[in-house]
């Protein structure tokens, strides 16, 4: 049952978990989402080749009760590790809940995904590289459909909300500049600009102005306890009490629905990339792009994100049922 009486939205995850600790806490997000009824999450894809983050992906699915959540990842395997560890820190933490020997190619997981889902209905949250997503759409009909990659991802996605880019000036210009370059449109930068020219469906971008000054996850300690591997990503990451920028919890969020009268969209428009990889717009009636604007501060959207990001699992973790006094709380 959904607290607002409609169906939830199927998402598509595509992060780089193994860097910035936000792609954990837009996981957590999520899940946070799924337990209210508001999103239905259909796969992860890791779009770094880092076998570490597909077990800390797997392992943040388990602590939520979705141990079933398929996760693919990015093809060469590799050894790769975050700066801070903490993928590879949680994941030998929950050994029970980590890397299997086998580990799916994520374009397989996406289009296995597609595949099963009602055509239209699927909204793809990007919070990394898009690696996988032009891959994806590069793949040729197969046993799982008739389909294109590409006439898959038009028949199938609604739209996509991407977390990359820069589109305006940071609620407080006092703290820094933004970059030239976003880092998500500048790692691949040839990906980068054939997802920003050939993606069929709309897309709703997420600039790193919006939520660089959104801090949460300071009170991840208090709220799911010392234990918890969202907490001790965050601690690993930044230091306990600390928080963390929240780029990617705010595109989930946004994939959701959640953030009406706090976030606005720009008109239509195109993105592209000028010769650095910096963030060009232009406006466009026929333009398939928009970009989010925040119309409220920082603090409003960090105590409406955090009340998402430290909520416990509504099954307790690891899928110890709660009473259902506190699941008709909660929802």
């Amino acid at each position: 049952m959904t607290d607002r009486g409609y169906r939830p939205t199927p998402i598509l995850i595509e992060t780089d978990l193994c860097d910035d600790v936000d792609d954990a806490g837009a996981i957590a997000v999520a899940h946070a989402l799924a337990d209210r009824g508001l999103v239905e999450i259909l796969g992860i894809g890791i779009n770094t080749s880092g076998h570490w983050s597909h077990s800390a992906a797997r392992v943040l699915n388990d602590y939520y009760g979705r141990a079933e959540i398929p996760v693919g990842i990015r093809h060469p395997i590799t050894d790769e590790i975050g700066p801070e560890d903490y993928a590879r820190a949680i994941s030998r933490m929950h050994p029970h809940a980590a890397t299997p020997d086998v580990m799916p190619d994520a374009v397989a997981v996406l289009r296995e995904a597609l595949a099963g889902a009602d055509d239209g209905t699927v909204t793809v949250v990007s919070i990394g590289y898009f690696g996988n997503l032009v891959a994806l759409l590069d793949t040729p009909a197969d046993a799982l459909s008739a389909l294109s990659g590409r006439e898959l991802v038009a028949a199938k996605v609604a739209r996509a909300v991407v977390m990359g880019g820069v589109f305006g000036t940071r609620a407080r210009p006092d703290l820094g500049a933004e970059p030239l370059a976003e880092t998500n449109f500048a790692h691949e930068p040839g990906h980068t600009a054939r997802f920003l020219a050939e993606w069929p469906s709309p897309v709703d971008f997420v600039g790193w102005e919006t939520a660089a000054d959104v801090i949460t996850g300071r009170t991840l300690s208090a709220t799911q306890g010392d234990d918890s591997p969202v907490a001790i990503a965050y601690s690993l990451h930044s230091g306990k009490g600390i928080g963390r920028p929240s780029w990617d919890l705010l595109a989930v969020m946004l994939a959701a629905g959640e953030l009406d009268g706090r976030v606005a969209w720009s008109g239509p428009g195109t993105v592209s990339l000028d010769e650095a990889a910096g963030t060009l717009w232009a406006p466009s009636a026929s333009g398939r792009h928009r970009y989010a604007v925040t119309v409220v501060g920082p603090e409003d959207l960090s105590g409406l994100i955090d009340d998402h990001l430290g909520r416990p699992p509504l099954a307790g973790a690891w899928g110890a049922i709660r009473q259902e006094t506190e699941l008709d709380a909660w929802r």
